[in-house]
């Protein structure tokens, strides 16, 4: 069941404002921070264990984004390692990886349930002490998985190690049974289908939160199009379950997500003739996928 998270801050978050009138929302759109388990399916259908992942997003408004990135000085603090502070990344999602660990107990040890807190400025005013915070039903897992997947082509099961470059490849997937509705109304447990060249570059997304057309967690299927096929290349699929709750701060919207991600290995039939530079092993386009090269961002 769905928790309702209220959070109440007593900290200061806005610093010196500008002239414009803004306000650190009108920079920061959202943000995300979670717990997230990541399995390699084989092409026999077996699900391996690869790793679980702390991690945290600033997403940037798109105003942000058309001005070069306007969200600086971004960093997390909280327990455990986030302790001295954690920074984020230059990327347009501000984004950190604190740690890597083989079970959520003992990524735990090093990331405890509580309450952890964004610090980032913005030309409108800065946020301080943001929380955010994990919280358990007991002694029980919040994170869905891990995920089976299914690839179809013309309406009959496909082959992952036989995919025809001519025809869109529908995925399907186990159910997200942990997903629901959001009783605060702010954005629904969501799915998210993701698939990446043999050179680790994302070329299919299903899009991201609060994205019109976007996958909840209702859905059974997304279609990865021919287009973006090519003959005798390998390619890497990834779907993403995100269990999550949800607040509103400053009229940025937080999601804390207990997910998880499954990645599969594609190749398609016939002869390479466009990219002979291609691995035999498509190259990650997702660092979750730690079995494999991580292509170029």
């Amino acid at each position: 069941m769905k928790k309702v998270i209220v959070l109440i801050a007593t900290s200061a978050i806005v610093g010196c404002t500008a002239n414009s009138g803004g306000a650190p929302s009108d920079h920061a759109d959202y943000v995300v921070i979670g717990k997230s388990v990541n399995t390699r399916q084989e092409h026999s259908g077996a699900l391996n264990l690869l790793n679980t992942v702390f991690f945290a997003e600033i997403f940037q408004t798109k105003e942000a984004v058309t001005a070069g990135g306007t969200v600086t000085n971004s960093y997390l603090t909280g327990p455990g390692k986030a302790s001295e502070g954690l920074p984020f990344s230059d990327d347009q999602a501000r984004y950190l990886t604190g740690g890597r660990k083989m079970t959520i107990e003992e990524l735990t040890e090093i990331f405890p349930d509580d309450t952890y807190y964004y610090n980032f400025d913005t030309p409108d005013g800065n946020i301080r002490k943001m929380p955010a915070r994990f919280e358990r039903d007991g002694d029980e897992s919040l994170n869905p998985g891990p995920i089976a997947l299914s690839l179809y082509q013309n309406d009959v099961p496909a082959d992952p190690a036989a995919i025809d470059p001519d025809q869109d490849i529908v995925v399907r997937w186990s159910p997200f049974e942990k997903g629901a509705p959001d009783p605060n109304g702010i954005i629904d447990d969501m799915i998210y289908a993701m698939f990446g060249n043999c050179m680790g570059i994302e070329t299919v997304h299903s899009g991201h939160a609060f994205e019109p057309g976007s996958l909840t967690y209702i859905e059974s299927e997304f279609t990865i199009p021919k287009s973006a096929l090519h003959s005798g290349q390998p390619f890497m699929l990834e779907v993403e379950h995100s269990n999550m709750e949800t607040d509103i701060y400053q009229d940025i919207e937080i999601i804390v997500t207990y997910a998880a991600s499954t990645f599969l290995d594609l190749r398609t039939t016939g002869e390479n003739t466009e990219n002979p530079a291609c691995p035999a092993v498509p190259m990650a386009f997702d660092g979750g996928a730690t079995d494999r090269v991580r292509g170029a961002q």
